[in-house]
Order: structure tokens, then C-alpha cells, then sequence
């Protein structure tokens, strides 16, 4: 059989992890190709545009406006809370070693290549020997400002053959930066076929001079929420409790967990945050709030699952809320320039009432989110995201 390589990011992170689980599966159920993730050292290559301080602080004034005080000072006790961690860094790394031991075990799932290359190694074609075909996606792949490495991303080594696929690729900003249009208008020629993940992705494409780009879901929703149940565990043993509201957030925002907090304290239930490492905030701040760190991508999924009520700005947590059909709030910093992703996926789903940002409160009242009405839209999105991802490797046999 025929294989084809995948090329996205390899980090632990627990949407990247679950976007190649579910890719590949989706993949090999097809029946004409076997699925294999390049194991690529460096996926992540680091930002090209660098923000400054005092870009960020005039960016907040100008959303802020007369609230901007509050959002500084929060940023301010979100560095002196990391300060403190670092200091005790030591009472943190057990916990630390415990989540990247989790991450191993659940790349046992994952079909990635046994050799590990790197980012030279794709560019000087070394694997176009061991594959017939190659896809990119999903994730923040083509969001150069921030991951980098474009010409890897966008297929370069192929020297615009226009023989590489993508699915639900995501550029993940609202516009192309000045300095990176060049690069991505040369790059995106190497591509057949553009399937990504959001509407905006869909219209950049085409001002990158590529009209026959196509909207895809995120590859997590290629599967089924039946599909993830043989990872999902009972998560007692980490929060000590069933009864929680789970908080995961990937910005320097306080506000998040001060509005979750009063949800937690009205419905007298813990409030759990979920934590990428030994970040701020301290559990402590915040009354009957726990730290979860020791979490992997299955623990990951559990904690959603089972949660009284999602509180987030995770587009991956918002997937798996949906497939796992459990009552979620999006919060957002007003000023964050990659909110697009989740704006249009609420969009996609009819649920922007389930939106709300920074700059107003959460509601005083716990979600309560129409499934069955999802579940009609994810399902005609799934078997058309699944017919066209078929249809682009077909053409390539």
C-alpha cells in the first residue's frame, strides 16, 4: 500500500497530539493509503515577527480602552505569579515529568515515523524518497508569523510541482503580515489541493491568487465523539471530584479564572485549571481552584468530557466540548489577533451566543448548549470534510 506523510507540528500539545490521532485514522479507514506522521525535530520553529512591549500596550489601550488598567495590572501579576513559580521550580518538575510522560504513552497511538528529521532534512528532499504522497495539516501550520518555517509547511522541497495535498491547514491570523506576503504567495503554488480549516483561510487563499481553496472541519471532527471513548478515562483521581468547572486558557489572561471562579463558588463545585506546565495563575488565588498539570492528551479529553461546564479560548477544547457534547463558554482577550479560528467555528455551528470577551463578564448562570442541533451541522460538515480529503488522495493514485 501506497503511504503518504503528514507533515504538521510535533509538540505536546494536546490539540496538535489529537489532530494527528485523528487524522490518521480518518486516513486509514479509507483503505488506499497507510498514514505516517513525520517525526520532524524543531517542527515548531519560532516566530519571524516579533511583538513588541510597547505595540502590546497600545494594543490594549485601543481595545481596552477605559478598562486597559485592569488588563495591565493583570499582566503584571501574571509575570510576578511566574516569577514565584520559577523560584520554586523544583515543587513543580514532578509534575511536569508526570505530563510529559503522558504525552509519550499517547504518541503510542500516533503513527510517526521512526526516523526523526529536521527541518534541513525536508528541505533537502530526503523524504521524497520514502513516500508517494504528502498531506500538511492540521493546526497553526500556516501561521508564519508565529511557527515559521513556511517553506517546509507549504511544501517547498517539492519545488512547485503543485503535488502536495493539505487538509484544514490553518493560517490561524486575520491578514497576511507586509514582509511574509511574498513567501506565501510563492509557496502556496506548491499546493493541489487546499482544504482549510476556516472560512478566512478560504478568503486569504484567494488573495494569495488560489480561489479553488475549500472549508474543512478540524480533523479532530473527522471521528465521531464515540471514537475517543476507548481514551477517555474517569478523572476523579485528578480533580477529586466529578463535580468541576474545568478552565483552560493559552494566554496571559487573569480574567478567565476570575469569572470561571464565580461560576465554581455560585454552583459550590471545584474549579479545575488546566495547566501546559508551571504556569500562573496559583491555585491558591482563587477559592476551592486546583492545578492540573499531570494531564496528557487522553487525560486531556476526560477532564472535557466530564466537566460540569468548559470555560476556554482553546479552539481545541471548544472541538472536543462539541463531539463530547459538554456545556462550554468561549472568553476571549479583545485583543488577541488570532481569535478568527474560533469566532468562525462558532459561526460554522450557530452558537455565538456561547462567546463573550474580556472587556464584559461571564455570565451568572451555567451554559446550556443544543447538541442535537450540533450534531445535525457536525455531521453534514464531517461527511463532506471526509468526502473532499478522500477525493484529494484518490487524485493522487
Amino acid at each position: 500500500m501506497k503511504k503518504i506523510a503528514d507533515l504538521t507540528l510535533v509538540i505536546n500539545n494536546y490539540g496538535t497530539k489529537l489532530q494527528s490521532y485523528a487524522l490518521c485514522k480518518a486516513i486509514k479507514s479509507f483503505g488506499l493509503v497507510e498514514p505516517e506522521v513525520i517525526n520532524l525535530k524543531g517542527s515548531w520553529h519560532g516566530s519571524t515577527v516579533k511583538i513588541s512591549r510597547k505595540k502590546q500596550l497600545l494594543d490594549v489601550l485601543k481595545t481596552y480602552k477605559l478598562k486597559s488598567f485592569k488588563k495591565i495590572f493583570d499582566f503584571v501579576r501574571f509575570g510576578y505569579q511566574y516569577k514565584q513559580i520559577r523560584k520554586n521550580k523544583a515543587a513543580y518538575q514532578g509534575a511536569v515529568d508526570k505530563q510529559n510522560e503522558l504525552y509519550l504513552k499517547f504518541d503510542e497511538h500516533i503513527p510517526y515515523s521512526k526516523e526523526v528529521y529536521t527541518l534541513d532534512d525536508v528541505r533537502a528532499g530526503k523524504l521524497l524518497p520514502n513516500y508517494d504522497m504528502f498531506i500538511v495539516g492540521s493546526d497553526q501550520v500556516w501561521n508564519g508569523p508565529r511557527v515559521g518555517c513556511l517553506d517546509v509547511y507549504m511544501c517547498d522541497f517539492m519545488h512547485q510541482k503543485r503535488d502536495a495535498l493539505s487538509y484544514a491547514a490553518s493560517f490561524a491570523i486575520d491578514a497576511i503580515p507586509e514582509n511574509l506576503k511574498e513567501d506565501y504567495t510563492k509557496y502556496i503554488q506548491n499546493m493541489d489541493t487546499l482544504l482549510v480549516r476556516e472560512e478566512r483561510g478560504v478568503e486569504l487563499c484567494k488573495q494569495l491568487g488560489r480561489d479553488d481553496a475549500k472549508h474543512v472541519v478540524d480533523p479532530t471532527m473527522l471521528l465521531e465523539g464515540k471514537d475517543y471513548e476507548e481514551l477517555i478515562s474517569n478523572p476523579v483521581d485528578l480533580v477529586g471530584t466529578d463535580d468541576f468547572i474545568l478552565v483552560y486558557s493559552l494566554t496571559t489572561s487573569m480574567k478567565i479564572y476570575e469569572e470561571a471562579s464565580k461560576l465554581a463558588e455560585k454552583y459550590n463545585c471545584k474549579m479545575a485549571m488546566l495547566k501546559r506546565g508551571a504556569h500562573p495563575p496559583i491555585a491558591s488565588t482563587f477559592k476551592n481552584a486546583i492545578d492540573l498539570i499531570e494531564v496528557g492528551p487522553a487525560e486531556f479529553l476526560s477532564l472535557i468530557k466530564h466537566a460540569k461546564c468548559v470555560v476556554t479560548g482553546s479552539y481545541h477544547a471548544l472541538m472536543f466540548s462539541l463531539l463530547l457534547h459538554t456545556d462550554f463558554y468561549i472568553y476571549l482577550d479583545d485583543a488577541n489577533a488570532e481569535n478568527s479560528r474560533l469566532i468562525s467555528s462558532l459561526s460554522m455551528f450557530g452558537l455565538e451566543k456561547q462567546l463573550y470577551y474580556e472587556t464584559s463578564s461571564l455570565p451568572k448562570a451555567l451554559p446550556h448548549v443544543d447538541f442535537d442541533a450540533v450534531d445535525t451541522i457536525v455531521k453534514e460538515k464531517r461527511e463532506e470534510s471526509l468526502r473532499l480529503l478522500r477525493e484529494s488522495i484518490e487524485r493522487k493514485l
